[in-house]
């Protein structure tokens, strides 16, 4: 039998239940061995997170960015008025709610505090998460008159940047191709075509390692093993 108080576990381990029901929380963990192991799984994960990405300073913008979204949220709840901090009436016994039981018991103010870290710890994550240590370059590549065509390279990754791009032919898409090399091009997983305004950002799906030249066709629904048509677009790495 689950223990009704086990989805405050989560929010026991962030320290994001309110005073009232951090205090009810710790009574029942006391005498709760299933909370007790979900806490302490859950403690596991919490603390090893900080770790979970390379130590590296975030943009100078971030602060700048986070403070103008607290004192938007700041703004918005004064000028609610004083009702604002004011605990919500909680939901009859047997209603229904798809938010865990635990945020219906934060006030408002600190549900906004909540989304606000959160955002932040998104935006930090995002930042620790890509930043790898590896620059970007951008490389000119050859497509069809009046087509920018840009190869954005990051490490072993890739993004075609298409201006003024025209849609393939009817009944066909177009497939990224890799080549190294005199070899064969290998095919991608990477189907695309481009809306009416021309404008396309593709990302490359496999790793650019030991390719020379990103090239692209048009080819039938699905995709081809081998080339059908001459490309149309290309970029060379080096």
């Amino acid at each position: 039998m689950s223990c009704p108080h086990r989805d405050d576990a989560g929010a026991w381990v962030l320290g994001a239940l309110d005073d009232a029901g951090a205090q009810d929380f710790a009574t029942h963990l006391s005498g709760c061995a299933m909370c007790q192991d979900e806490v302490a799984q859950l403690q596991v994960v919490a603390d090893v997170l900080p770790m979970a990405a390379p130590q590296v300073l975030p943009p100078p913008a971030l602060k700048s960015r986070i403070m103008a979204v607290v004192e938007s949220e700041a703004e918005l709840l004064r000028a609610a008025g004083p009702d604002a901090d004011r605990p919500p009436v909680r939901e009859p016994a047997g209603g229904s709610s798809w938010l865990p039981a635990w945020l219906g018991r934060m006030r408002p103010l600190a549900v906004a505090a909540l989304a606000t870290v959160l955002l932040a710890l998104g935006v930090v994550a995002g930042v620790l998460l890509s930043d790898d240590g590896t620059s970007t370059t951008s490389r000119p590549g050859f497509g069809p008159k009046g087509t920018e065509v840009a190869l954005r390279v990051t490490g072993q990754r890739g993004e075609l940047d298409l201006t003024h791009m025209p849609s393939p032919p009817a009944g066909r898409v177009y497939q990224v191709w890799l080549l190294t090399g005199k070899g064969k091009p290998r095919p991608t997983h990477t189907l695309f075509t481009v809306p009416s305004d021309g404008r396309a950002q593709v990302e490359i799906m496999e790793s650019l390692k030991d390719t020379d030249q990103v090239l692209v066709t048009a080819e039938p629904p699905g995709g081809s093993a081998q080339p059908t048509s001459a490309p149309i677009v290309g970029a060379k790495l080096s």
